[in-house]
């Protein structure tokens, strides 16, 4: 990215008669959950701020944090030394408040992690899985409960598992409900959210970086200031930090989809996410069960590696390495029963076997630039943490 608009044929965004000149100027580049949240708490932590979000889409939450299963998780799937480990439990507390204050719709719906392998080898392995997360959630301090198949069929009488542990503070959000009330707390702070501002350029200047978008609806240039620049843009954020002269990261997209179940079996699942038996550190949860907050009984997610950072609905899997995954607990689906529900993308820093965790970055002083990489699962539950995180380098990095 060398390119550079003249700056005659540009109005500087922000600037309103000189009012706002000793403001700090903040520019937040990613309307996804991390970039909202950490808007949010830029601006009740940095006094006297002013602070833009710009967006690629038309719309916030348009990306990675929509086309998610929406789980607020406990951390249990995530080696107890990552950050992401630590981030995970405080965000998603703070999550849950966000969304009791702010009408969102969720509900806790629990987690059961199960053994249903009806062959010895596999079994053995995913008895090896469970007692190793059992072993990470005490050093999480998660409280969970062992479950025998009997225990399993009283939270859901359809599931076919052997054994399983079971974590009751686990929460599913709608993200849809959860991008509006983020939008509006947003604009209510005084946040402004600039959409279909497709970053060209990123240049550093003495006391400033100028970032330079285009619009994707008129092909108007814009230029936005900012002494503080934080790079929330998921799938695109090695793409961003590049562009701003750290050209270390690279991001390799990975593909989930998501199968629903239609019909009556969609009932076959009361309330509680089913997951296969996987050990801490794996790079994927394994395709499994959520009952989503509008109701919906989701399969998925599969996981490939994918060359774009744009994705296609266009291109769907075929159902039967989802029925297969199904199956394993609810042995009455059929294909028949399964519908393509969507897509979304993960922002992988490591393309091979093992699990990532999250690259939070200050890179420059003076002005700052704050590079966030790789915020994948668990990202969502993260999203307010990250947020604090990030705000509490401030002052330690001469903020």
């Amino acid at each position: 990215m060398t390119w550079r608009p003249n700056k005659t044929t540009i109005g500087l965004a922000n600037l309103k008669g000189g009012k706002v000149a000793n403001k700090r100027k903040v520019v937040i580049i990613g309307a996804g959950i991390v970039g909202l949240a950490t808007a949010l708490k830029v601006g009740q932590r940095l006094d006297n701020a002013e602070i833009t979000v710009l967006e690629r889409n038309h719309e916030v939450l348009s990306e990675t944090s929509r086309y998610n299963s929406g789980v607020i998780h406990s951390g249990i799937h995530q080696k107890s030394n990552l950050l992401k480990s630590r981030l995970a439990p405080r965000g998603g507390q703070e999550l849950i408040r966000f969304c009791e204050e702010n009408d969102v719709r969720f509900r806790r719906t629990g987690m059961l992690i199960a053994a249903a392998s009806r062959d010895l080898a596999g079994l053995t392995r995913e008895l090896s899985s469970l007692y190793r997360l059992r072993k990470n959630s005490r050093r999480l301090n998660l409280k969970l409960h062992v479950l025998s198949r009997y225990g399993i069929e009283k939270i859901e009488p359809n599931i076919r598992a052997l054994l399983g542990i079971y974590l009751s503070e686990v929460w599913v959000v709608d993200q849809l409900s959860l991008g509006a009330a983020l939008l509006k707390a947003c604009q209510n702070a005084g946040i402004s959210i600039v959409f279909e501002a497709n970053v060209q350029n990123i240049v550093r200047c003495r006391n400033l970086y100028e970032i330079y978008t285009k619009s994707s609806k008129s092909g108007a240039i814009k230029v936005f200031e900012g002494s503080i620049v934080v790079n929330a843009a998921g799938v695109n954020s090695d793409t961003i930090a590049s562009a701003a002269g750290f050209p270390r990261y690279k991001i390799y997209p990975c593909r989930g989809e998501y199968y629903e179940v239609i019909g009556e079996k969609s009932s076959l699942v009361s309330n509680t996410l089913i997951y296969p038996a996987l050990p801490p550190g794996h790079p994927v949860k394994g395709i499994h069960l959520t009952k989503t907050a509008a109701g919906r009984l989701l399969i998925g997610p599969n996981a490939k590696s994918w060359e774009s950072k744009f994705d296609n609905f266009r291109i769907q899997t075929p159902p039967a390495e989802f029925l297969d995954g199904a199956k394993r607990f609810l042995p009455e689906l059929t294909e028949s029963d399964l519908k393509w529900a969507y897509s979304g993308l993960r922002a992988k820093t490591n393309p091979g076997v093992g699990e990532d965790d999250f690259v939070i970055r200050f890179e420059a002083h003076h002005p700052h630039f704050i590079n966030l990489v790789g915020i994948e699962s668990p990202g969502l539950t993260a999203s307010f943490a990250i947020g604090d995180y990030v705000v509490s380098g401030f002052s330690s990095h001469g903020f």
